[in-house]
């Protein structure tokens, strides 16, 4: 038997080793958490700040995204996080190959986030740029590790800093402007009793295009361009079209509420249905208890408590940008890459100008070649909205089920990278890359115009839509029982130096008040033209009384279902350059300018076909000519241009032409006059003339024309640029010779 001292020393001997483990156990939490902590605090200014800053004063950029509370606060929580936990693994792993390695990795670290914290400063605070901005970077690693690595101050500094993150975080959640997004929608107007019980049988559909003037689809007989639009023209026989439709404000976020709850836009807040719980989608899905299938592409008026579509939607915006927490997520990352770029972003950060497209047949000229309909087929899948709104319309298996469809989509909107065809071609960046300098445009004219043929371009897009919606209504056997509803937010100008829809004059006012707006009431069969004085406001209302229900809110607007039982006191148009800021416009003389002026016919040549789309500026009549038929003289100079190995290397199929010619003349020849147009042409077919403009730059030397995609063909193409030469009254080609 042991002796009670023997037994005694041993448990000692265990409490020692207790005791040891312990404060070993504790030494290596203490230094784990301090290392977590430094590496956390620096990784929360150079990842956290930054994104979280940008995304908090840019609501619309989750807008877009269709994220929710839910993605937005697990976004934030991941932007704040991970970037420290992530950097904290690397570290630790770094402890197997020994103590000694893990230091060495550990002021590596810190080294690299130093540097890339002082590389977002000085971007930030100077136009410092390149190499040089890389090479402050790269001081600033240096030197940060050199000081770490040395103790003291700089990694107190870092350790007391270790709560910046969650402030970051706690200001992004709750006192951000995209922390509105974050609130839940409070309960909409009450309805009266037996309101529920009420409503008209037959879906409501509704389409609602973005940035589009009426001006665009108008010849100067004040009709729609069949030969351009023919799904809009056909649509006008069919429906009735209020031809003195128009908005009341030129930007989607706030036109959206406007025209989804009848009031004009006094208030500046976010389209969420926190912010405006009494709207369309709440009033149907709510009180009326229609199905939902919402598909909203910038904002969030239907909760998704009534709106599961739409998160659908949002899930898989567009194959570059999908929706929900992934998609911001991704788009985050993609933001945060550009920030730490040595230089300046190829686009703004926040923009939410992305298109969607719709998977559907040719369009008007285009042609019926099995490859390039792949390619367009193809092409219209990067965009999932439109066709899974399409893909949701279904007979219903109860005939007394009421539904609501509707979709927003940024067509014909900006950016333009669309031809008719369906095709899409990749946008060049000349000069300073920008033609529109916050919101205004530039003076120069071409650019200008060119940009305005693009839209054209793009609203055949828009149209194309148009005849897949009525299609698939026919197809389900609910054209008839439809109330069917097709217009746009806003319009756009197209004045050089003028601003393109925010703050119009009265030389813009034509362009973008008045709108497209067609309704077909259920069962209607013959065509209307209606010239009442429409504005959006009115909408909520006319829907209302068409389908027999009560609106249980106040409203600015007035039903326009019976024309003959409702006025409005004046023939004045009312817009708000902003919220709360409004401005009169005479409506009749604005009115008569939008059905004359003919702008798809004053640009382009409506009469020839596919060709008449690139028929375009002073020199239109060269498009289509082969050069063997014009006198070539001698060479011209030297143009550098935009993606110049891309015409070596076409793929129809692949649905991306290279439609858009740009660049800058280098060299010009002596004796050529100043500011020679510039003639691209494609296996010895001239495809588009361009002015020259300067873009920024000293001399007018920049150059764009767009091209047909039915001059090209798979594999190697042969572009030619020539500058044109009227000297002596007779037209001469001069060669250019072509760089990258």
């Amino acid at each position: 038997m042991r002796s009670f001292p023997t037994i005694r020393q041993d448990s000692m001997k265990s409490s020692a080793r207790l005791a040891s483990v312990r404060t070993r156990l504790w030494s290596i939490l203490r230094r784990e958490t301090w290392v977590f902590l430094e590496l956390f605090a620096l990784a929360g200014f150079v990842v956290a700040q930054p994104v979280l800053d940008v995304l908090g004063r840019s609501p619309d950029f989750l807008l877009f995204r269709q994220a929710d509370a839910r993605d937005i606060v697990l976004l934030a929580i991941t932007i704040t996080l991970l970037p420290g936990l992530a950097l904290w693994a690397v570290d630790a792993l770094a402890r197997l190959p020994g103590r000694r390695v893990r230091g060495i990795v550990h002021v590596v670290l810190i080294a690299a986030l130093l540097g890339l914290l002082g590389l977002e400063i000085v971007k930030k605070a100077t136009p410092l740029r390149g190499p040089a901005l890389a090479m402050v970077g790269v001081l600033a690693a240096v030197g940060g590790g050199l000081l770490y690595a040395k103790g003291g101050p700089l990694r107190l500094w870092l350790r007391f800093l270790s709560p910046a993150p969650i402030a970051f975080l706690l200001v992004f959640l709750l006192l951000s402007p995209a922390a509105a997004l974050l609130r839940p929608p409070p309960a909409p107007a009450a309805a009266s009793p037996g309101a529920a019980q009420s409503g008209k049988g037959g879906p409501i559909v509704m389409l609602l295009l973005d940035e589009f003037p009426l001006m665009s689809v108008l010849d100067q007989h004040g009709k729609i361009d069949a030969r351009l639009y023919p799904n809009l023209a056909g649509l006008a026989t069919k429906t009735t079209w209020y031809r003195n439709a128009s908005t009341v404000i030129g930007m989607t976020g706030w036109a959206l509420p406007s025209i989804l709850t009848g009031r004009y836009p006094t208030q500046d807040r976010l389209p969420i249905a926190s912010q405006f719980p009494n709207n369309l989608f709440t009033l149907l899905g709510g009180t009326y208890h229609y199905k939902m299938h919402v598909f909203e592409g910038m904002s969030q008026l239907c909760p998704p408590s009534l709106c599961a579509d739409a998160k659908k939607a949002g899930e898989g915006a567009t194959d570059q940008s999908p929706g929900g927490y992934r998609g911001v997520l991704r788009a985050s990352a993609s933001m945060w890459t550009e920030m730490v770029s040595t230089h300046d972003p190829r686009q703004d950060a926040t923009a939410t100008l992305e298109e969607g497209v719709v998977d559907s047949a040719a369009g008007p000229g285009a042609s019926t070649d099995p490859t390039r309909r792949r390619a367009i087929v193809n092409g219209y899948k990067r965009g999932v909205n439109f066709a899974r709104f399409l893909a949701s319309i279904r007979r219903p298996k109860d005939p007394n089920e009421r539904a609501m469809y509707f979709v927003h989509v940024l067509i014909p909107h900006q950016p333009w990278k669309y031809l008719p065809s369906g095709l899409r071609y990749p946008e060049r960046t000349l000069g300073e890359g920008r033609f529109n300098f916050g919101g205004r445009w530039t003076s120069e004219s071409w650019p200008v115009a060119s940009m305005h043929q693009r839209h054209l371009m793009q609203t055949a897009i828009a149209d194309r839509m148009v005849g897949d919606l009525v299609k698939r209504l026919k197809d389900t056997g609910l054209y008839d029982r439809s109330l069917l509803i097709v217009t746009a937010d806003h319009g756009m100008s197209f004045y050089p130096g003028q601003q393109a829809r925010a703050s119009i004059t009265n030389t813009t006012a034509p362009d973008v008040l008045w709108v497209p707006l067609f309704i077909k009431r259920p069962g209607q069969r013959t065509a209307a033209i209606s010239n009442v004085n429409y504005e959006h406001v009115d909408l909520v209302p006319t829907i209302a009384d068409l389908v027999g229900i009560r609106v249980p809110w106040a409203m600015d607007g007035v039903s326009w279902a019976n024309p003959s039982a409702t006025e409005r006191a004046s023939s004045q148009k009312w817009f708000y350059p902003r919220p709360g800021l409004r401005r009169v416009f005479e409506g009749p003389p604005n009115q008569a300018i939008v059905l004359k002026k003919g702008v798809p016919e004053q640009l382009l040549r409506p009469q020839d076909g596919y060709m008449g789309w690139f028929q375009f500026g002073p020199h239109a009549d060269l498009v289509g000519r082969r050069v063997s038929d014009l006198p070539v003289a001698g060479g011209g100079g030297t143009a550098s241009v935009v993606g110049l190995d891309d015409y070596r290397h076409i793929d129809p199929s692949s649905g991306t032409v290279p439609a858009q010619v740009g660049g800058q003349l280098k060299e010009v020849a002596s004796g050529i006059p100043a500011r020679p147009p510039v003639v691209a042409a494609l296996n010895g077919v001239i495809g588009g003339v361009s002015e020259t403009f300067a873009s920024g730059s000293p001399s007018p030397t920049w150059f764009s024309a767009m091209i047909p995609d039915t001059l090209m063909h798979p594999g190697d193409n042969r572009l030619q640029l020539f500058l044109l030469d009227t000297s002596g009254g007779q037209q001469r080609l001069r060669p250019l010779t072509l760089t990258q």
